[in-house]
């Protein structure tokens, strides 16, 4: 019976054929889309799905009760060792890194390389697979080194660099040897070894026996034993059945023994599953982009999936009959049933390889637009495999199971006689899905402008500084002192001398993100010597120059260059405001523990991270105070760039042959800040153009089946005397009803969803109402335009000849 059930709908697919190309075509654009979404979420779903025992691994995070404290994916150094200590019973393992970037060599080749030094259980507690060495014994001691072997390849040209040695340059201004004692396996992204960097670190060195702070600086080495120290990234392992929830009071306790007042009391550490941190870490930015593109791709399965049921049910009466006989020969409801709905999935099936086709088309386009790597049909696995195949036989089942019950349920008698009395009651169900396609088009297209002018706002936005131009030269070797300090100044005053140079400056952070360094602070005037907490930077005094900054009140630091400027600072306006001053002209804040400083300036506010934040209160300390650098920015001149570039790097060599020459623009640091938005935006827009097509698809496959209906009835009013534009006015009418009622509901969905979107970002657009009425204008439009160009072709027919054919 099967067999004979396939046969039949292999006929009727050839007896109309245009509808079932028209079926196929969108169902395969459906499934293939949602293929490419699908794999991406597998994607990123799976990350650190492959660290060994992920489901018990935990980050600790840093809640701070009195807010930018400290930053939230560090912790108290101690902490994690601590637990595996004293609860061995609930802490299986532990692990501890302080990443850092500097200058690794091999002989006369010299990197600026990302590093992370940290506990020796790197290798063991997350089943890291190894190239070569040990696995066990991953670290032979204090004076070994793990590399990844993309970095054996860049530095000794071979995989295997077992037992050769690499020097890494600390900020103190010397250099340590590490022997190889074991290459890394290239590993896809995760949590562990991508915390920060996206990029991943290069080299992985013991905490022990390194000198890269010095040990009696401000950060008092890497402070993985001070209890005082917040700055060390953080994990844990559960022991097998051990709840993370055990641990909250023990870790209060903890902090509480240890710890200094000013973080027991105000340090709240959170143990985040690290099976699904990547998904909510930043604002659970990854996982809010998987939903939104998880609805899109649903969207667009949903309009192909009602493009065939209308097609179907629009189709009903050229097999009514066929209904009828079948049922007066014993043919039973449950039969007719079956074979409509394997009807369906044959043609679903058909969807189906049509769309691997297009999957293969479209993934490079996806794979640029997401920045992934999508696999390939020929390299998926069962699972994989298994999806395609569930999901095609899934929307099968649902794109015929309302068609088969109306069909099979028609009355014997009237289905006989080639009456639709049973499907003409189904018209305001086609009319429904028609709304709802109308619906889901208009509302995606308005959230897609949505999201394209939030991202255009980004880059429009005043920043409060100058972007233009900027080339930010990687400050490398770093040497945090005094000389490190005389010596960097240097090579910014030899590139002042070059003719492509308008202005450049020393820093440690450039606008990119925010500051990682809190300070409390209290202000002249306070009450009860109010703690204020303000972010913090170094810089040089001709930072605000440039970057085009606009001061409000008094200097920038000294204007001659390499004064002496210990004692100073300069706040933003947020700072004034937070401090309760109307001017800071001889005003004054008190660290505690460490002095008076005198502000001698006030920088207009300006956004020193994205706009997803607040601007928060700044004080600006000289790099002289701070003794720290990473970056050496230079305002360059106008004129050719690659000639600019090529003499800035000349001079740099010359200042410091020894150092990698590592740049970029400031614009495009800009332009990945909002990496995600901008692939959104992308992602947002390729789906629109497709739920059009569908749409415009459908519109066409309907209007081809209700006008074949209605060829006798236009050919009479043309006979009567009907006028053209009437003719048309009658068609038009009955669509411009289900457009309207489509704008009516689809305004106030997108306008709901586009504001949950838009409330992550501090800064934001209004949502302006011309954005609703262009996209329902357009897809009215474009819908009416097809409408017309249809109903002319038939009503331009001469009318004898269609009553001739009835």
């Amino acid at each position: 019976m099967l067999k004979n059930y396939i046969r039949v709908a292999l006929r009727q697919f050839t007896h109309h054929k245009m509808f079932s190309a028209l079926n196929v075509f969108c169902l395969a654009i459906g499934i293939s889309f949602c293929l490419l979404i699908g794999q991406y979420i597998l994607h990123e779903a799976s990350v650190n799905s492959d660290l060994k025992n992920f489901h018990r691994h935990f980050f600790l995070s840093s809640i701070w009760k009195i807010k930018n404290t400290g930053p939230e994916i560090t912790t108290v150094g101690p902490l994690s060792k601590e637990l595996k200590k004293k609860y061995p019973s609930l802490v299986s393992n532990y692990y501890r890194f302080n990443p850092v970037t500097n200058v690794v060599s091999a002989g006369n080749k010299h990197f600026r390389e990302d590093v992370s030094i940290g506990d020796t259980t790197f290798v063991t507690m997350y089943g890291f697979p190894l190239l070569y060495g040990d696995p066990q014994h991953a670290f032979i001691n204090n004076s070994s080194a793990i590399i990844t072997e993309e970095f054996a390849l860049k530095l000794f040209g071979e995989r295997n660099a077992i037992g050769k040695t690499v020097t890494f340059t600390n900020t103190t201004g010397t250099t340590q040897d590490y022997k190889v004692s074991a290459v890394l396996k290239t590993k896809p992204y995760n949590s562990v070894n991508n915390l920060i960097d996206l990029k991943g670190y290069a080299m992985y060195i013991p905490f022990e026996g390194n000198d890269y702070y010095p040990r009696g600086g401000a950060r008092g080495g890497t402070g993985e034993e001070d209890w005082n120290q917040i700055f060390t990234v953080s994990y844990i392992e559960l022991q097998p059945g051990a709840k993370p929830d055990r641990l909250a009071s023990v870790m209060k306790e903890m902090l509480k023994l240890n710890s200094q007042e000013r973080i027991s009391k105000n340090l709240v550490v959170n143990l985040k599953p690290l099976d699904s941190y990547y998904l909510s870490s930043n604002n659970s930015a990854v996982g809010k982009t998987l939903s939104i593109l998880s609805l899109v791709a649903l969207s667009i399965l949903l309009l192909a999936v009602i493009n065939f049921v209308n097609i179907k049910m629009g189709t009903s009466s050229y097999r009514i009959k066929e209904i009828g006989l079948r049922k007066v020969f014993g043919g039973r409801r449950r039969q007719l049933v079956s074979q409509y709905l394997i009807e369906s999935i044959v043609l679903t099936l058909f969807a189906g390889l049509l769309s691997i086709l297009l999957y293969g088309i479209f993934r490079p386009v996806f794979n640029e637009v997401l920045n992934t790597n999508l696999t390939p049909i020929n390299g998926f696995n069962v699972r994989e495999f298994a999806f395609l195949i569930v999901l095609v036989l899934f929307v099968g089942s649902v794109a015929g199971i309302y068609p088969a019950f109306i069909l099979s349920g028609s009355n014997m008698v009237n289905s006989v006689k080639g009456k639709l009395s049973s499907v003409d009651k189904g018209v305001w169900m086609r009319k429904s899905l028609l709304v709802l396609q109308f619906t889901v088009a208009i509302g995606v297209f308005i959230f897609s402008m949505t999201i394209s002018k939030q991202v255009k706002f980004f880059f429009d936005t005043d920043l409060g500084y100058n972007k233009e131009q900027l080339l930010v030269i990687n400050a490398f070797p770093k040497q945090w002192d005094s000389a490190g300090v005389l010596k960097i100044e240097s090579i910014r005053n030899n590139l002042l001398e070059v003719t492509a140079v308008k202005d450049a400056t020393v820093s440690f952070d450039i606008p990119e993100r925010a500051s990682p360094n809190q300070l409390g602070v209290i202000p002249q005037g306070s009450k009860d010597n109010q703690l204020v907490s303000v972010q913090t930077i170094s810089v040089d005094e001709k930072f605000a120059s440039t970057f085009g900054m606009q001061l409000k009140e008094g200097r920038f630091f000294r204007n001659k260059i390499g004064g002496f400027v210990t004692g100073e600072a300069v706040i933003n306006e947020s700072a004034m405001k937070s401090f309760g001053w109307e001017t800071a002209e001889d005003k004054k804040f008190t660290i505690p523990n460490t002095g008076e400083i005198n502000v001698v300036g006030v920088v207009k506010d300006f956004h020193l991270s994205s706009l997803h934040e607040m601007i928060e209160p700044l004080v600006f300390f000289h790099v002289k105070d701070g003794r720290a650098y990473r970056f050496l920015t230079i305002k360059l001149q106008p004129g050719s760039l690659s000639n600019s570039i090529e003499q800035v790097k000349t001079a740099w060599k010359k200042a410091s042959p020894s150092a990698p020459f590592e740049y970029f623009f400031m614009d495009e640091k800009l332009q990945s800040m909002y990496q995600s938005e901008l692939q959104l935006k992308k992602a947002a827009g390729i789906a629109t153009g497709l739920m059009l097509l569908i749409v415009l698809l459908g519109i066409f496959g309907v209007l081809n089946v209700f006008l074949a209906k209605r060829t006798r009835e236009i050919a009479l009013r043309k006979v009567l005397g009907a006028k053209l534009n009437h003719i048309l006015f009658l068609f038009v009418r009955q669509f411009s009803g289900l457009l309207l009622i489509a704008n009516l509901i689809a305004w106030p969905l997108a306008y709901y969803l586009g504001d949950k979107w838009l409330q992550q970002f501090a800064y934001r657009i209004t949502q302006p109402i011309s954005t609703y009425f262009f996209a329902g204008i357009f897809v009215a439009g474009i819908a009416l335009i097809l409408i017309v160009c249809q109903c002319l072709k038939v009503a331009l027919t001469n009318p004898v000849r269609n009553l001739r054919s009835e």
